[in-house]
């Protein structure tokens, strides 16, 4: 028996905050167009901070649909949840690395042997910094592994679960102290080992998602505001540990900033407000037409800015005319790719019910 979808007010105007934060960060790294306002305000151009909301997001859907299952039916397909997966990102991925092909065979960019061999095999966050075109499917790779293990852990029940979260939250800070110091080139923030808290912090957060709305509902404005406000001050101490010579990477490194343990929490309350709370302007803003429709463009959006946000001779690579051409290409593949295979994906999943 297959599970009907979830829908979750908001969570499509939060995936369109994460990608325009991916978009701004690649724009100000390649353009400087944020260079200015970054200063004041680095949120703007914090594309970490952007995927690491996709990241609690994604965590706390899938595993939002594997306790249904397990509820409605008793068991956990492991056949039908791969098969999901699949044909949710695999068909505009690979379409992606087919155009690339074609412009890497003509010359117009170029992608290494063993850059095609890690963008092929879902394992680029090992060598992600050898392109730029295919360096981004290095959050793809560290989803695809987190969730190759995750639904056997469900096998195990309830408490394997929590246990299983909440080790994956306590190590992964430890992993970034250690790295921090005793450094290695291959240890960095866009490797599995630095950032799969973050996918475990929406995993544990739909498991306890009922406890946590009893808890929350009586201080919701209390709730988003200080976890707002904490978010912006956590994305300023790497200015000020720099600027002040404060010492605080040990602190910083594995709780702080854009990635670290406390951040992902405050996300993840901000995620709760946004879904469950009081439907005010927040609500309201989250849920406009404008981002609810570039939610749904987000993955697409995700695969084919780097293709369009370098700085390159071609037309297609001149700011702002370069953020045209992504919203076209992704709008296309969006259109084109995904959608088809998102309505044969729900269409497997009736048909097994």
């Amino acid at each position: 028996m297959e599970t009907k979808k979830i829908h979750y007010p908001s969570l499509n105007g939060i995936r369109a905050i994460s990608i325009l934060l991916v978009i701004f960060s690649h724009l100000n790294l390649q353009f400087s167009a944020f260079e200015n306002i970054s200063k004041y305000l680095p949120i703007i151009i914090d594309g970490q901070l952007g995927v690491n909301i996709f990241f609690i997001i994604s965590g706390f859907l899938i595993t939002s649909l594997l306790i249904k299952e397990k509820n409605n039916s008793g068991k956990i397909s492991l056949k039908a949840f791969y098969t999901r997966r699949t044909l949710r990102i695999f068909p505009a991925y690979y379409f992606l690395l087919f155009v690339y092909f074609l412009l890497d065979h003509y010359h117009y960019i170029f992608i290494s042997n063993i850059s095609w061999l890690t963008a092929i095999t879902y394992t680029k966050y090992f060598n992600w910094q050898l392109d730029w075109y295919t360096g981004m499917a290095w959050s793809l790779s560290v989803e695809e592994h987190f969730y190759l293990i995750w639904p056997l852990i469900f096998l195990a029940g309830k408490k394997a679960q929590k246990i299983f979260a909440i080790f994956i939250i306590l190590l992964i800070p430890l992993i970034r102290i250690y790295f921090y110091i005793h450094p290695h080139s291959w240890a960095n923030p866009l490797t599995i080992f630095f950032r799969l808290d973050a996918i475990a912090t929406g995993c544990l957060f739909a498991l306890y998602e009922q406890i946590i709305k009893n808890i929350f509902k009586k201080y919701w404005i209390t709730i988003f505001y200080l976890s707002v406000i904490l978010l912006l001050l956590l994305l300023f101490i790497p200015q000020f540990n720099i600027r002040y010579n404060l010492h605080l990477g040990v602190f910083n490194i594995p709780f702080g900033g854009s990635i670290g343990t406390i951040t992902n929490f405050l996300i993840a309350a901000i995620m709760m407000f946004s879904m469950y709370g009081p439907r005010g302007i927040w609500f309201k803003f989250l849920n406009s037409k404008i981002l609810t429709q570039i939610g749904f463009w987000s993955y697409s959006l995700y695969l084919w800015q780097a293709l369009f946000l370098i700085k390159t001779n071609y037309i297609i690579n001149q700011f702002p005319v370069n953020i045209l051409f992504t919203f076209i290409a992704a709008i296309f593949s969006y259109y084109l790719i995904e959608r088809p295979f998102l309505k044969f994906k729900s269409k497997l999943s009736r048909s097994k019910a």
